[in-house]
């Protein structure tokens, strides 16, 4: 992938339920880094059960978006961060 179709894509990403054994509706974001800010606030919200049970999850990478050809390209599943390390960071701040 050259420069130029970075630039034009983004990250498919899905937090996996290990308990269900299975992956959440899929988002997209600009990078790892926005992704795991965008999990950071699911952890904070109560009614949610990411910071109830943060054992139970992980973020995971799972394709890239070509937004300017509305194209999905497939990638290795890649685990980002558990939500258990991303919620112990949280509280340390």
């Amino acid at each position: 992938m050259d420069k130029k179709d970075n630039q034009q894509s983004k990250n498919i990403y899905s937090i996996y339920d290990k308990v269900s054994e299975i992956y959440a509706p899929p988002f997209i974001e600009l990078t790892d880094g926005t992704a795991i800010r965008a999990c950071t606030d699911l952890l904070q919200r109560p009614e949610l059960p990411f910071g109830k049970y943060p054992k139970d999850y992980h973020l995971a990478r799972i394709g890239r978006w070509v937004e300017t050809e509305g194209f999905v390209s497939p990638t290795e599943t890649t685990i980002i961060i558990e939500f258990e390390v991303l919620s112990d960071s949280t509280k340390k701040e």
